[in-house]
């Protein structure tokens, strides 16, 4: 039992997950079936590793499918090799890692291959020095698909015996299945391999090409090796390839016959073109050399045969999917059928194992429906080659067919409902639009198609003179802007705080409950004026009680699909800060509208600024409503898993993560019905829309540069 802990401990702490990837690294080799290369894992892997940890402690780690290769062989044919993705090479190393002090010393001196310390070379010695001895006589054999043909359940029972010499179902109880090193083995023998006609799943064999192979493969024949020492025969193996000697040929027979009953037994067989019987007179090749007589001598490389046609390797990339709530009968009885069988699973029934192939296309993000419903105030155009016209007291939305001019779909909606316009990427505005928007004072949103701001269409016309006039004085006043920051992330943190409490109240994390009490003393340091004297102290708090918030917020995700360990911003580098990303991009236009409405200037702010030119004081305002709009509403579409991982890209060229186009939709319109949520604001004597709380929020700020006094950030109660 001392083993299994040692060993659980070493595959899942961070250090030997480090030690894994940096082996990994070095060993450099091709994509996976997620088509995640070395180089791209190599950009954030402090984050992906952390990732990777959180999986095998929270028991969501399961291994994808090998990628199926073809390389050439010396007699002329092909190796089929399964490629493990870069994310399970990391793990299988760590497990080799842990596994090699344990198993190594436990397997026989006359296994010579996938050993520290060991080589061809002093296999190639080992057999001269016994031919020295007086061992003359040598059966020369090989195993027929020996990687191919080792029995699971054999395999199995091997290594418990040794990795778990005292006590294995003591072991197992203590520690789950799932996250022991019996499930991960299993997972990596079992998981299949994705070939052009689907994914095979065999009932026997380790993949050559995967990192925990070859020690397998020397365990499997630790108990061969030890049977033929015992018998006085010298054998000398190097994995699959081994020469059995003796000092007689009748022996050495005898030897022949006994070799292929015990491997028989085992599941293998020896191969009946590659073995013989023979002495060093006569002489034989063994890993490269040619022994005749007195004499080694290296072998000369055969010339090199004519490969036929190799197979058509898979081009299909794979991703996790959730799997079907309730697969029907007919696709669970094909699934098991063909496993029965050993014929590959299609595509079309990846969805019932867990995963579905990934497309690749250039990243877009467009709607097949209006994102206009009444009582919205604000319209998002986000399907590519939209045109917005204005038509007598109407907006009307029309959209192009791909491959005509006409109209396909229009869309007509009162002026008068709408608030404000967010223009996601290639959409068009007609004039008449533009300039009924000035007139009406609707502010118009310019956006990429992922969500980054652009700018802005608004009349510098409208704008409140004297209280831009006021904004630039206290510009220049530190002591208003020191106290208006001040204010701002107090509330942030106050609302952060909030929403770990709320969140936690079922669960009652330790950690979480940590970071709360952190988050307290943060807003003690913050509101102290003695400690915190200047813009960058409060920007240095604001920044390690982020820091403490995000990491607690992670904690709090029940579905085991997502995780989040650190914010990551341009581009977001997973599903949950991909998340936050878009929700605070439209929060942020949400508020710049609001700000314009009220005539402010939106570039001067007082927590935020620098020498660009930029709208420091709508992400000023945007803090206090990061947590109770957006992180609230991202985390309740996580949780009860409106959202699933499979609703996000790949990776982009710079390695940014974005929601596809259904998941955007979905996105957009739980957006519009947080801000629209109902609560109690000391500011009106009802409950109002989010929406309007920002509103508010906006003229408190207005009235303290007008009439002075000091800014009352928003604050959430419950």
């Amino acid at each position: 039992m001392a083993h299994h802990s040692r060993l659980r401990s070493a595959i899942f702490d961070r250090p030997a997950l480090q030690a894994a990837w940096d082996r990994v690294r070095r060993n450099q080799g091709c994509a996976g079936v997620d088509g995640e290369t070395i180089a791209r894992f190599a950009q954030q892997s402090d984050l992906y590793l952390a990732q990777l940890e959180a999986s095998l402690v929270n028991k969501t780690y399961r291994p994808m499918p090998l990628r199926q290769l073809f390389v050439p062989k010396k007699d002329g044919t092909w190796r089929t090799l399964g490629v493990p993705t870069v994310r399970d090479r990391i793990v299988q190393q760590a497990l080799l890692n842990a596994l090699h002090p344990v198993l190594d010393p436990q397997f026989e001196t006359c296994s010579f291959a996938y050993r520290p310390g060991r080589s061809h070379i002093a296999a190639v010695q080992q057999v001269a020095a016994w031919r020295d001895r007086g061992y003359e006589w040598v059966l020369d054999a090989d195993i027929v698909r020996y990687f191919d043909n080792i029995q699971h359940s054999r395999l199995f029972a091997e290594f418990a015996e040794r990795v778990q010499p005292d006590d294995l179902i003591a072991a197992q109880r203590l520690f789950s299945l799932q996250s022991s090193i019996f499930f991960l083995i299993e997972a990596w023998v079992s998981s299949g391999i994705l070939t052009r006609e689907g994914i095979v799943f065999p009932d026997k064999g380790v993949p050559q090409g995967a990192v925990v192979s070859p020690i397998l493969a020397n365990l499997y024949l630790d108990d061969f090796d030890e049977i033929m020492m015992a018998a006085g025969l010298k054998l000398v193996r190097y994995g699959d390839d081994f020469v059995v000697l003796a000092k007689s040929q009748q022996r050495v027979v005898q030897a022949e016959q006994e070799v292929a009953d015990l491997l028989e037994t085992m599941g293998l067989q020896l191969h009946p073109d590659k073995t013989q019987i023979t002495n060093f007179d006569r002489g034989f090749r063994f890993l490269g050399h040619v022994f005749a007589g007195s004499l080694v001598i290296p072998a000369k490389p055969p010339k090199p045969k004519p490969l036929p046609a190799a197979e058509p390797e898979p081009t299909d990339r794979l991703i996790y999917v959730d799997p079907t709530v309730n697969p029907t009968q007919m696709q669970q009885a094909m699934v098991s059928a063909l496993k029965a069988s050993h014929q590959p699973i299609p595509p079309p029934l990846y969805v019932v194992l867990g995963y579905q192939v990934r497309q690749w296309k250039p990243i877009t993000i467009e709607s097949q429906e209006w994102e206009w419903k009444v009582g919205m105030t604000t319209l998002y155009l986000v399907q590519q080659g939209t045109m917005l016209k204005k038509e007598q007291g109407r907006f009307v939305v029309e959209t192009q067919a791909e491959t005509d001019q006409s109209p396909t779909d229009k869309l007509e909606i009162p002026i008068a409902e709408v608030e404000r316009i967010l223009v996601f990427g290639r959409v068009q505005l007609s004039t008449a639009t533009m300039t009924v928007c000035l007139e009406h004072q609707i502010p118009v949103i310019f956006l990429s198609q992922l969500g980054d701001y652009k700018g802005h269409l608004w009349s510098a016309a409208l704008g409140d003179l004297e209280a831009e006039a006021a904004q630039f004085r206290q510009r220049e006043q530190n002591a208003f802007r020191l106290e208006v920051a001040r204010a701002i992330v107090l509330g942030k943190l106050a609302n952060s705080k909030q929403l770990l409490v709320r969140l936690n109240r079922k669960q009652d994390l330790p950690e979480v409950l940590t970071a709360i009490n952190g988050l307290l003393q943060d807003m003690e340091a913050v509101a102290d004026t003695n400690r915190c004297t200047t813009r960058e102290q409060l920007m240095g708090y604001e920044g390690v009680a982020a820091a403490r918030y995000f990491a607690a917020l992670g904690k709090l995700i029940r579905n085991p699909g997502f995780s989040f360990t650190e914010r990551t911003r341009r581009p977001p580098k997973d599903p949950m800060n991909s998340l936050l990303s878009f929700g605070y991009t439209l929060l942020f236009n949400n508020v710049l509208s609001l700000i314009l409405a009220e005539g402010l200037n939106p570039y001067l702010g007082n927590l935020h600024g620098s020498d660009r030119k930029e709208a420091f004081l709508a992400f000023d305002l945007v803090e206090e409503f990061r947590s109770p709009i957006v992180d609230t509403l991202v985390m309740q579409l996580v949780n009860q898993k409106t959202l699933k991982p499979t609703d996000f890209t790949w990776f982009t060229a710079e390695g940014g993560v974005y929601l596809v186009e259904p998941a955007r939709r979905v996105f957009l319109k739980q957006f519009e019905q947080r801000m629209t949520q109902t609560l109690v604001h000391p500011d009106a004597a009802e409950p109002i829309s989010y929406r309007r709380v920002i509103q508010l929020q906006v003229r408190r700020y207005k009235r303290t540069l007008l009439e002075g006094g000091v800014y009352q950030p928003f604050r959430r109660t419950n």
